[in-house]
């Protein structure tokens, strides 16, 4: 390669790396406009309700029974040991037999200025049958109640709760340690045959809605007008329905596989938390299909390769008409192409990130293709430098958007620009050849 080639293409170098000092300073921009959505959508669950948990009904019978220990009475040769009655508490935490959830989730944005997040309301039917748990000889009943966990009490909206066909009174709190946040419903007796629970509640979250299977059968549905869930926790949805007007899921469970028996008996009734019980919920989120932070992040990843592409344009460009351009002006298309990521953030904020895309690439791909046009003396090059970007951009954009298939398009991409340029100039002799020579 002649000498005076390979000084420009050394400058040119050179002034890519500086154009990643903006970029990089463009990357904290986004990370700190993330954060403060994130603050956002934090605020609005401490305002309101955060994620949901559902977990019940369980029936809980609290009861007691005497035992029968020796204590020891008098002191040295004079000691003796004495029968004492002591009174034993103990809860009995029974979950039912069958249990089957049916929520309806409408999603509802909310937020504070440019930045919001989603809040879900569900009008929940739920239904249980108990059977009475038994007792030991001599185990007294002390009290009995329906409790239903929720994740944050605050949503709670309307409910109402019917055992056996009756109304039931619900108060707050579940009196169970490891369940701090809930409702229950006081029983007068402890049933001595099988009891039918009826649940219609309106519960309202963020982030969240999640499901505990309670039941030795447990058959849950979710019906929803958000088309973009996120399915979360131990077990995924039986075939899920997904379309642009919502979606629906469907879980069913049983005793062998919910795995909540097991995780509860290895909490006990007297821990202060269960998170072996939070690790068997399964339910879905409401996701953000479009973040504009995160595809804008996405975008700038592919700030260099961008960069590298059309400054390598511009370079043969200058070769092959033996034109020169100054670093100075290199530098100034590269910061155009930079401006363009600031741009897609700004815009994306109060217009959407497709929209926003367009408009930021449509300036920036006019802005270099007039300057190029000046800069090479050839509105020929001007319109090239037009038609060059817009495709490339239009390409980046596709990239953006196929999540799954982002890297071997983009790898097809780029093999396919590198075959264009040797394929190109596989004729050419560099030797000698200088831009402005």
């Amino acid at each position: 390669m002649g000498r005076g080639v390979g000084m420009r293409v050394l400058v040119v170098g050179l002034v890519v790396l500086v154009l990643l000092v903006p970029l990089t300073l463009l990357r904290g921009l986004v990370a700190e406009r993330q954060a403060r959505a994130m603050e956002v959508a934090h605020e609005v669950a401490a305002a309101s309700s955060g994620p949901q948990r559902l977990l019940g009904p369980l029936l809980v019978v609290d009861t007691e029974v005497e035992r029968v220990v020796a204590r020891t009475v008098g002191e040295g040769a004079a000691a003796r040991e004495e029968p004492t009655v002591r009174t034993e508490a103990r809860q009995r935490l029974t979950p039912p037999r069958q249990l089957s959830m049916q929520a309806r989730i409408e999603s509802e944005p909310r937020g504070r200025s440019l930045f919001s997040t989603l809040l879900l309301h569900g009008s929940h039917e739920i239904r249980a049958s108990f059977q009475p748990p038994v007792l030991e000889p001599g185990e007294r009943v002390v009290g009995a109640r329906l409790v239903l966990g929720l994740g944050d009490a605050r949503g709670l909206g309307a409910i109402a709760l019917r055992v056996d066909d009756r109304a039931a009174a619900v108060e707050p709190g579940t009196g169970v340690r490891w369940l701090p946040q809930g409702v229950h419903a006081p029983l007068a007796a402890m049933p001595e045959a099988p009891l039918e629970v009826a649940i219609a509640l309106q519960l309202s979250g963020t982030g969240a809605l999640q499901v505990v299977p309670v039941g030795d059968e447990t058959r849950v549905a979710f019906d929803s007008d958000w088309p973009h869930p996120g399915f979360i926790g131990d077990r995924l949805p039986d075939a899920p329905h997904i379309t642009d007007q919502g979606f629906q899921a469907r879980w069913a469970t049983t005793r062998l596989s919910g795995g909540f028996q097991q995780a509860q008996a290895r909490c006990g009734a007297e821990a202060e938390h269960c998170p072996a019980v939070e690790a068997t919920a399964f339910g879905v989120r409401l996701v953000q299909p479009v973040d504009r932070y995160l595809m804008t992040e996405r975008a700038m990843k592919y700030g260099l390769v961008v960069l590298v592409l059309v400054f390598g344009s511009v370079f043969l460009v200058e070769v092959l008409q033996k034109r020169s351009l100054h670093p100075i002006q290199y530098g100034l298309v590269g910061l155009a192409l930079a401006v363009f990521f600031l741009l897609l953030l700004s815009l994306a904020e109060h217009l959407g990130f497709g929209l926003a895309y367009l408009l930021a690439a449509s300036a920036c791909s006019a802005l270099v293709a007039v300057y190029l046009a000046g800069a090479l003396a050839s509105r020929g090059g001007g319109w090239l430098a037009l038609g060059g970007l817009g495709a490339l951009y239009g390409l980046l954009y596709l990239l953006l958007r196929s999540q799954d298939h982002a890297l071997l398009l983009g790898s097809l991409l780029l093999f396919a620009l590198l075959a264009a340029l040797m394929l190109g100039t596989r004729r050419m002799r560099w030797q000698g050849m200088a831009p402005g020579g």
